[in-house]
């Protein structure tokens, strides 16, 4: 079945709640008033065959005290068998011992003799007494003792149910007509309910269908049930979030065009420049074409930069773990940063708790150590310091850069990793920074599990914190354990001397 077909089985939210509660609401009425009218009609036969069998012993005892003398003129035991006989319209057997009826208040079986399994079973005691309802009529069977408790005859004694009969058709009718009076009541009110909780869902669904034409920043107005409030405020929360990402794309195009735009525009100002020039000598034409030169690896730097960062990205990194030697690894970045901090005087240590190894991937790990080590390098002072420490315990491995350096701004620190932006732009631009370093580096450490922080203040240095997990299949069950426990401990210091080779000591 396709979606179209599928679509014909669907209803709305508002059918689905009316329908729902009318035949809940039906089924309770119907299921409560069947079960009130089967209660009273139960309760009125009890009451019925109670008051039947209380009349009729009341009549078994004077007919026992008068010794069967029913229609004697001494008492008026004759008249008041017929009175309660018609007060129940029903009737009334008396019967001896012998079986034979002495009293028949409907004068068809009188002086006759029955035979009845239920009189047979009161007459010879094998039960105590019958009672019971069936065809219409309450009948009760009664012995008939003397005074030596000794079982004389029986009296049989009915009484019509129609009283009962009638209430539980006027209870009957009495319940239709109320049904029908509640009925478009609850109908109505359940209508309103309806209209009322989904009249939430309608009004998100057009604002919801008004965003998704592209106005992110529109928001749902956060009211209605609890349940409404919560979904305004998640779908509010997640179009944000969505607007972010939406003017981050944008601002990333608007520089990576502005980035590009800017060397092929001075690569054109300067071919432009030799050809308006037309006296230019080899000298001026070499000067030119060096600037040119250095405006095209400018370029490539860039456009090498944003592969890197592509790469590195979480979502799009493919990942190539394996063991590595990280003391090692770390060795090899300080020997080819060291020639940069000798031209500037600058002291290179590394310091190192332990040996230790990891499942890293080498390529991407050695983008992020480099990174940070060689902008420590670049954005120090003169005769300025550069430490690196590594440590590790038994989830993860924790690198820390620290400079003596210009340090970073309050108001810049959350946004140096962002992509293309530069502290001091024409800084950046001398050292032959892109801006996409600390991007890279941040994408790097995700895609491995890990966190990088930064600690700094402005004219005193930087210090950056990665924290990496050793093992991949561990990285989301570690404990998280705090970055001071690089610089925590007895640690030996090798310091870098300038034209040498510097190597990690592990105690």
């Amino acid at each position: 079945m396709d979606e179209n077909q599928n679509r014909k089985f669907h209803i709305s939210m508002r059918t689905f709640i009316m329908v729902t509660v009318l035949a809940v609401a039906f089924l309770a009425i119907a299921g409560i008033s069947i079960g009130v009218m089967i209660f009273v009609n139960k309760s009125s036969e009890e009451t019925l065959l109670a008051q039947t069998e209380q009349q009729a012993g009341k009549l078994a005892d004077q007919v026992a005290l008068h010794h069967f003398r029913i229609q004697s003129s001494e008492n008026t035991l004759d008249a008041n068998i017929n009175e309660s006989a018609f007060l129940a319209g029903g009737r009334i057997l008396i019967i001896d011992q012998n079986y034979r009826i002495q009293k028949d208040t409907f004068s068809f079986q009188q002086d006759a003799y029955i035979i009845s399994e239920d009189v047979m079973s009161v007459m010879s005691g094998e039960v105590d007494k019958i009672s019971r309802i069936r065809n219409k009529y309450a009948k009760v069977i009664l012995p008939i003792k003397d005074e030596g408790d000794s079982i004389i005859g029986v009296i049989v004694a009915t009484a019509s149910t129609n009283a009962i009969d009638q209430t539980y058709h006027s209870m009957l009718k009495s319940t239709i007509q109320l049904g029908l009076i509640i009925v478009p009541l609850v109908f109505i009110a359940v209508l309103i309910v309806s209209w009322l909780t989904v009249r939430g869902l309608r009004e998100m669904n057009r604002k919801i269908a008004y965003i998704s034409e592209g106005n992110l920043e529109a928001q749902l107005p956060v009211k209605g049930f609890r349940e409404t409030r919560y979904l305004a405020r998640n779908y509010n929360s997640v179009i944000s979030k969505l607007a972010d990402i939406d003017t981050t794309r944008q601002e990333f195009v608007s520089d990576v065009s502005h980035e590009l735009k800017t060397p092929i525009t001075s690569m054109k100002v300067l071919a432009e420049s030799l050809l308006q020039n037309e006296n230019a000598d080899t000298a001026a034409y070499r000067e030119f074409m060096t600037d040119i030169v250095d405006e095209i690896d400018r370029e490539t730097k860039i456009i090498n930069d944003l592969l890197a960062l592509v790469k590195t990205d979480k979502q799009n990194a493919v990942m190539n773990f394996a063991e590595v030697n990280i003391n090692e690894l770390i060795d090899v970045i300080m020997r080819r940063v060291a020639p940069i901090a000798k031209a500037r005087n600058i002291e290179l240590t590394y310091e190192s708790y332990r040996e230790v190894k990891a499942e890293v991937d080498e390529v991407k790990l050695s983008l992020v150590i480099s990174n940070l080590v060689e902008n420590a390098v670049k954005y120090n002072v003169d005769n300025g310091w550069v430490r690196i420490t590594l440590n590790a315990d038994h989830s993860f491995f924790y690198i820390k850069v620290a400079d003596s350096g210009v340090g970073i701004p309050e108001d810049a620190k959350d946004k140096v990793f962002e992509r293309f932006y530069r502290v001091g732009k024409d800084r950046s631009r001398d050292t032959g920074g892109t801006g996409l370093g600390l991007a890279i580096a941040r994408a790097a450490i995700n895609a491995h599990g890990g966190t990088i922080k930064l600690y700094s203040e402005s004219g005193k240095g930087t210090t950056f914190t990665v924290r990496l997990p050793l093992f991949q299949d561990h990285s989301n069950e570690q404990e998280t354990v705090t970055d001071e426990i690089i610089s925590s401990g007895k640690v030996e210091a090798v310091k870098v001397s300038e034209g040498s080779e510097s190597g990690a000591k592990n105690n």
